[in-house]
């Protein structure tokens, strides 16, 4: 499960200063701990405060292993390479059914822009192991495009068994499986105690309740131009949301003359170079953050709009460029991103 993101890190340790009731002592602040590990190919962090490092760290890596057998598509014995190697009806559990309905349901409402079939492409184009030397052939691309579809896949109960057939597609939640994983790893915290809590994975991240000095402050990174490095484009301070972000310009090559970008349009066959550098997504939780970030690289940047603003519960940004000078565009609920100097202290 290993797209490349957007860094969006943990901006700690930032916000808003507690206030004090009349003459009384102000309350002693929480302890916040902190936890960290690797997972699905990255990094994970956690910062909260409440039940004791020695309580979280088991429940974590218990949620982190779970999500891994099930859903990765580089462990030959997942549930996931189980429906890869079809074709054939498999029994999955409730937890993978869910989220490959989910990866359905985004696939149909971006008329196929995300879809959760595209792995064959991203093999043609040289992203899953050795680059390209050379463009793929036309009836190369038409072998691969026949092997991807979102609507090959089928996901139904008979029995009271939840069952996937991906009819011999290629199913990979890569763009949508490790939001999820936050959002577990989030509910984990929640049982055992943690209201206040940062959770992120690979740089996709949920927050709930309020970080050591008031909301939680999150370092959204943005390319300094097409194909080069990054820079700090600011601090996005939010609180009871998933935030996920996606780019072209940290993983790409060099063919024919030109760049090729891993942003893969499954409508056409071909990688998608656009205005659209980058974007990052809020919504209720990071898996659908995770999705939405994934297919807004795909869609043009109106059609993404009018996508966002249909939908109030997401918000978006863009970063885009006309070859020369970066521009950022956001919905129209979308928090304002703030230098690091201006967030609250």
């Amino acid at each position: 499960m290993g797209r490349l993101p957007v860094a969006v890190t943990p901006w700690l340790l930032l916000g808003a200063a507690a206030l004090s009731l009349g003459c009384s002592s102000p309350p002693p602040s929480p302890t916040y701990h902190q936890l960290e590990g690797e997972a699905f190919g990255t990094t994970w962090h956690l910062s909260w405060s409440g039940p004791a490092p020695e309580q979280v760290e088991p429940a974590v890596l218990s949620v982190l292993q779970r999500v891994d057998e099930r859903m990765s598509s580089w462990r030959p014995d997942s549930e996931l390479s189980a429906v890869r190697q079809g074709p054939g009806v498999v029994v999955v559990s409730e937890e993978t059914a869910e989220v490959v309905q989910a990866a359905l349901e985004l696939a149909d409402a971006t008329d196929g822009a995300f879809d959760p079939t595209v792995e064959p492409l991203m093999e043609l184009w040289g992203f899953r192991g050795e680059h390209r030397a050379a463009p793929p052939t036309d009836e190369e691309l038409q072998a691969a495009r026949d092997r991807v579809g979102f609507h090959k896949v089928e996901v139904f109960r008979h029995g009271g068994l939840p069952l996937i057939d991906a009819h011999g597609a290629a199913l990979d939640l890569s763009a949508i499986a490790k939001g999820h994983a936050v959002d577990a790893v989030s509910q984990a915290l929640s049982r055992l105690g943690a209201a206040d809590q940062l959770v992120e994975i690979g740089g996709e991240v949920r927050v709930q309740g309020r970080g050591p000095r008031g909301l939680w402050a999150l370092a959204v990174e943005a390319p300094a131009d097409r194909g080069a490095g990054a820079s700090m484009a600011g601090v996005l301070e939010v609180t009871n949301t998933g935030l996920a972000s996606s780019g072209n310009y940290r993983n790409g090559y060099e063919l024919g003359g030109e760049r090729v970008v891993h942003t893969m349009d499954p409508r056409t066959g071909r990688p998608r170079q656009s205005e659209v550098l980058a974007t990052t997504v809020l919504a209720p939780d990071t898996r659908t953050a995770d999705g939405w970030a994934t297919a807004l690289m795909v869609l043009t940047v109106e059609e993404g709009v009018d996508a966002i603003e249909a939908r109030p519960e997401l918000e978006a940004m863009w970063v885009l460029t006309d070859g020369t000078t970066r521009t950022v565009r956001s919905s129209s609920g979308m928090p304002r991103v703030t230098a690091p100097g201006d967030v609250s202290r």
